[in-house]
């Protein structure tokens, strides 16, 4: 009889936690996703804020305002040399990816999350524009890293922190509509799993641009996301030809957050705004305003964890050094085979003086 009660017994001190082992479906909450170019290009970005910092002096400061955010989830594109020392200052922010080396061999592309990351995937872009010319594109392994987050027991949520290939003369355009097949792709063939989907970052796209790499139709019909912008400032307008569709519209900006919803969670965007991110003086340490958006969500239903679920590891500092050092050597051959380059650097200059810098 004792061992019955004390069976017993450990049967209800049990069922608290067997019936908080999943999330309750029909719950509702607010889901906050931050992405935030840090302007973290050794040497250049020291000149992009409103003063000159120095590249970790940068780092630090803006690691320290991300901190304080209290959003859920924080993407940051262009950390480079500065990534450790931004992520030293984001104690808030337990669940995080490392640093994928300095600008030769790193991705420049990190996220954190006060949720559980798991699967992290680094994707380097097929197709990229410029050693010289362009936006310089190719001086770094620009493309996206992927997150599997646990937004709550039972609840996991798709999270891709993107960079596009940037410029707006042709050969740039016709790389980045490569990024947005590349990446419509990888969701396809990987992350039709039932999971919510949430893709941020600096996509280098405006609608207002009206250029060739066509944004709808290779990567958001291919895979069913929509664009928050669209969907809460232009009326879920996304054809520019449609006389109701305001190019003027505020918030069509580089930086972009696209969205679906999945079996076990509905995402309904509710504000895309620029927070102003300044130190103690109103000093701003990037070119970029970071871009905030708000999602209401209800949890639909809960699934079993996935079969593999693998925590971030740092990279091993020797391995991730030797591959910097190939890398620079190989970016310097890559600058001389640029020199290629030169007579359409040129015409891009003379355009850019007869035409001046589309908006």
């Amino acid at each position: 009889m004792k061992k019955f009660f004390c069976i017993l017994l450990s049967f209800l001190l049990l069922v608290p936690f067997a019936a908080e082992a999943v999330a309750a479906e029909g719950e509702t909450g607010t889901l906050k996703m931050l992405a935030y170019n840090v302007s973290g290009i050794p040497l250049v970005g020291d000149f992009q804020g409103t003063a000159f910092t120095a590249t970790l002096q940068r780092a630090s400061l803006i690691g320290k305002l991300l901190n304080g955010t209290g959003v859920d989830f924080i993407g940051t594109e262009e950390d480079f040399n500065g990534a450790d020392t931004l992520a030293a200052e984001m104690t808030n922010y337990p669940y995080r990816s490392f640093t994928s080396g300095g600008l030769a061999q790193g991705q420049g592309l990190n996220v954190y999350s006060t949720h559980p990351l798991y699967n992290i995937d680094r994707v380097k872009w097929n197709c990229e524009y410029g050693s010289l010319s362009g936006s310089m594109d190719a001086i770094s392994n620009k493309g996206f890293i992927y997150a599997l987050m646990e937004f709550a027991p039972g609840v996991y949520v798709n999270v891709i922190n993107v960079h596009m290939d940037a410029g707006y003369e042709p050969l740039s355009v016709k790389a980045r509509a490569s990024n947005f097949r590349q990446l419509a792709d990888y969701i396809n063939e990987n992350l039709n799993d039932g999971r919510a989907l949430i893709v941020q970052g600096d996509f280098n796209f405006k609608f207002k641009r009206q250029l060739a790499d066509d944004m709808v139709g290779n990567l958001l019909n291919p895979t069913g996301l929509r664009d928050v912008w669209a969907e809460v400032y232009n009326n879920g307008l996304y054809d520019t030809a449609d006389p109701a569709f305001d190019k003027n519209a505020p918030g069509d900006d580089l930086d972009r957050i696209l969205y679906r919803s999945g079996d076990y969670m509905t995402l309904t965007p509710v504000a895309k705004t620029a927070p102003d991110l300044t130190g103690e003086n109103g000093e701003r340490y990037t070119d970029h305003l970071p871009m905030l958006t708000e999602f209401r969500y209800e949890i639909t239903g809960s699934e079993p964890a996935p079969a593999e679920l693998k925590t971030p590891q740092p990279e091993n500092s020797v391995v991730l050094h030797l591959k910097e050092a190939l890398w620079t050597v190989l970016r310097i051959v890559q600058a001389i085979l640029g020199l290629v380059e030169l007579p359409y650097l040129i015409y891009q200059g003379v355009e850019l003086l007869a035409n001046g810098k589309m908006a």
